[in-house]
């Protein structure tokens, strides 16, 4: 009998911490109704959940397309929302012929390629301002979590910003994430910690760690300055084996100053090892030489006191040429930190 009993407490705390723990703003209210992460379930969840007390917060997941625009979206892979029906497939067409549908990601798709995509009948894959337009339009009351999922260019990470702020005069809006996430999603995350908060944009790990409030981050790095912005390189065999970019450094720079240069991709789909890269001065004198195949941002670091023009060249000696998609491709930048 004593166990019964402390099998029904067990279970009554149980239910109690999942009652405490739920929210009804999740995924747009997508634990309550269907379909996750979608207009559709978010406009009933205002209408009828909202002034509940489990109705906590709205919050979403956004990740990057591959053409640098943000969508609403979970998992990392598509397979568990999107219906591997004749319909997607043929949306999908393009990126069949290099992946399976099981493995196809949302940065591996274009805008285009995903507002095609068909969850259930006039249900689809919304973008992020369509979301925060909605919620203007219905009426959110409270706040909202935006929960960064992935994120791989400035561009998506200034126009977040810039949507935060243009949509901020109607709701209370914040960003989280899990540790993981966040600093993948904002590489050399004190450039963007310090944009957070010159924009009064509260960023926030998922257990309430507020990531703008980061003294040992934000005290060491007092400013930034784009020396190369975020630039696409393409190694094709027409073009040869490498690719040259060339940034001017500012006068004034003191010993403690470093220039970080990020290097982003690098590996193509034919298995190939990476590039490499080699960073000169007008002179040809090499001052740094590094390897990256990293598809999350990898950043090399060096101090260019008396140097005034830089030379930075990307090199690939060993992706094959053949087949439908020869070549490589990526992105690189260079910032300089002022101490």
């Amino acid at each position: 009998m004593k166990k019964i009993y402390l099998k029904i407490l067990l279970l009554l705390l149980i239910s109690l911490v999942a009652l405490e723990a739920k929210n009804l703003g999740h995924r747009l209210g997508g634990d309550v109704y269907s379909h996750e992460n979608t207009l559709t379930c978010y406009k009933k969840a205002l209408k009828y959940l909202q002034y509940k007390k489990d109705f906590k917060y709205v919050e979403f997941d956004i990740q990057e397309t591959k053409d640098n625009k943000i969508v609403v979206f979970h998992d990392h892979e598509i397979k568990r929302i999107i219906p591997k029906n004749k319909h997607n497939r043929k949306v999908l067409k393009r990126v069949l012929k290099k992946k399976s549908f099981e493995k196809i990601q949302i940065k591996n798709l274009t805008l285009k390629e995903v507002r095609e995509l068909s969850i259930a009948k006039n249900v689809s894959i919304p973008t992020l301002e369509e979301v925060l337009i909605s919620s203007v339009k219905w009426r959110l009351k409270k706040p909202m979590h935006i929960e960064v999922k992935s994120l791989h260019s400035d561009k998506a990470r200034y126009k977040l910003i810039e949507l935060i702020n243009k949509y901020s005069k109607n709701l209370d809006i914040s960003i989280i994430a899990f540790r993981k996430y966040f600093y993948e999603s904002f590489p050399f995350a004190p450039r963007w910690i310090k944009l957070f908060q010159e924009n009064n944009i509260e960023a926030s790990q998922i257990d309430k760690h507020f990531f703008t409030k980061e003294k040992s981050f934000c005290s060491s790095y007092e400013n930034f300055t784009t020396l190369l912005p975020e630039s696409s390189f393409y190694i094709n065999k027409k073009n040869g084996r490498t690719q040259e970019f060339v940034f001017v450094l500012p006068k004034g720079i003191k010993c403690q100053d470093t220039i970080k240069i990020g290097i982003y991709g690098g590996s193509d789909d034919s298995g190939d090892k990476g590039v490499t890269f080699n960073l000169s001065n007008e002179n040809g004198k090499k001052l740094l030489s590094g390897f990256s195949n990293s598809t999350p941002w990898e950043w090399f670091t060096l101090n260019p006191k008396g140097n005034k023009k830089l030379i930075l060249t990307i090199e690939d000696m060993d992706t094959k040429f053949t087949g439908k998609h020869p070549g490589n491709g990526g992105m690189v930048k260079v910032l300089l930190d002022i101490k």
